[in-house]
């Protein structure tokens, strides 16, 4: 091969388009799409036509490289890797896209406007559905048991558990996606945040964190000062002797400020942290280890508001505090945002903070499904809702926190001081201070438990 004819070869690389998506081989379901040939069942890298090889450059440090991508000026991705402009082509080649969600009537509008204006700026045909996360990952599941290589979901919207069961169920396209996207680098590179575990669930870079909910201890500010409260996230128990009847948590399986404030517990009462953290579940921890939790429980029942009744949900804690009859408890900074946003809870009597160590809380997000039709669309989406102008819609629509942090850093200060927003650097608290997770795994274990453990008084 002569000089001129290897300078033709390498430019006729550069420029390798994709086929139409009439000219796609169709290829059975497989979670590592990356690595074998796929049609519109499964978008690949070889499918992209990014094969060969490619030359290699040294790295050149920046210091915003994990705010923003860094591509070579002269070679580019490698043949290995996706172009970015290719996926964005394919992705218009689909043109459309299905996403699935839940959550409140908050978290309902802010997904339809995220969809809304991800349709205009792509004018892909975007789809919403805000349904239960149960039923949708059932869905994606039953689907792939039944080898049904078009599935109805491109996106969808989890929280740890579920995630669990669609990665071990082969439902989860395993694509490193967050090395995909151009705006995965603006999510701050910590395990707990969702880019290597997602409730201590490995992700293999498959999840795409969105929102950043945040458990908080939410007390009355007109009754009691912020000293008056416990600063300990175990010292409810003492607090409830002296105040009988103020406190209340929700019934854990109806909401998840009660099952994140529990999970918790678990770290500070059964042998800390370290004990669980990026680890499998082991059942016989949780059956040998458990009996400090539960009997704290116990003890605390009965100083709590109506001793053995439990709010129904996170939405049920809120009103009895925003009624005045209860004083204290643990809820999300959304829920207590929505109860100010509309007008249902008075301002100047919320206070709210994050007790000591913390109250490790969930970084919830997206994954593809392994037969999403529309894989190409779903990447396109999923750089779009970690943009920094998407981002900054999570605290001024739900009233919880971005996963990127640049977007908290460009709210207004008016937003930043709003009274459920229990911390206002982010940077200092969580990108850089100590961050933890819940173990999702071991957290439905409990969830199970306390129904025996406590709601029955067994």
């Amino acid at each position: 091969m002569t000089d001129k004819t290897k300078g033709k070869s390498a430019i006729a690389r550069k420029t390798r388009t994709l086929p139409e998506a009439d000219e796609l081989p169709v290829a059975g379901i497989a979670r590592r799409g990356f690595i074998q040939t796929a049609g519109t069942a499964g978008l690949s890298l070889t499918m992209l036509g990014f094969i060969g090889r490619e030359e290699a450059h040294a790295a050149a440090f920046k210091p915003d490289l994990t705010m923003e991508p860094n591509p070579h000026p002269t070679f580019g991705y490698p043949n290995w890797f996706p172009s970015w402009d290719e996926i964005e082509r394919r992705a218009k080649a689909e043109g459309k896209l299905n996403v699935s969600a839940w959550g409140g009537p908050e978290t309902k509008d802010h997904f339809g406007k995220i969809c809304a204006a991800f349709e205009k700026a792509s004018g892909i045909k975007t789809t919403y559905t805000h349904g239960d996360w149960f039923a949708a990952q059932q869905q994606v599941l039953n689907e792939v048991k039944d080898k049904k290589e078009q599935g109805s979901i491109d996106a969808i919207f989890l929280w740890g558990k579920p995630f669990s069961n669609l990665m071990q169920g082969g439902g989860v396209w395993e694509v490193p996606i967050l090395d995909i996207l151009p705006n995965g680098r603006k999510i701050a590179y910590r395990p707990e945040m969702g880019r290597f575990v997602h409730d201590m669930v490995p992700t293999y870079g498959t999840f795409v964190p969105h929102v950043n909910w945040q458990d908080c201890y939410v007390y009355n500010k007109k009754k009691f000062k912020r000293e008056d409260m416990p600063q300990k996230v175990t010292g409810v128990l003492e607090w409830a002797k002296e105040n009988k009847g103020e406190f209340s948590y929700c019934d854990v399986n109806k909401g998840g400020s009660g099952h994140t404030w529990v999970m918790m517990l678990i770290y500070e009462l059964t042998g800390g942290y370290e004990k669980y953290a990026f680890r499998p579940f082991v059942k016989e921890i949780a059956d040998k280890d458990w009996q400090p939790l539960w009997d704290y429980l116990k003890e605390l029942e009965q100083y709590c508001y109506k001793p053995g009744t439990y709010p129904q949900g996170n939405n049920a804690v809120a009103q009895l505090f925003a009624a005045g009859e209860i004083t204290f408890c643990p809820n999300w900074d959304a829920v207590m945002a929505q109860g100010v946003i509309g007008g249902t809870l008075d301002p100047e009597i919320l206070g709210l903070f994050v007790p000591e160590p913390g109250i490790y809380s969930p970084m919830d997000g997206f994954t593809i499904p392994v037969n999403a039709p529309n894989k190409a669309a779903a990447l396109v989406f999923l750089n779009y809702i970690t943009s920094v102008e998407a981002q900054m819609q999570v605290p001024q629509v739900i009233g919880a926190y971005p996963v990127v942090t640049e977007a908290w850093d460009k709210q207004t200060d008016k937003e930043k001081n709003q009274p459920y927003h229990p911390v206002k650097d982010l940077r200092a608290w969580r990108d850089l201070g100590k961050m933890g997770a819940r173990h999702g795994e071991y957290m439905f274990h409990m969830m199970t438990q306390w129904v025996d453990k406590i709601a029955r008084k067994n």
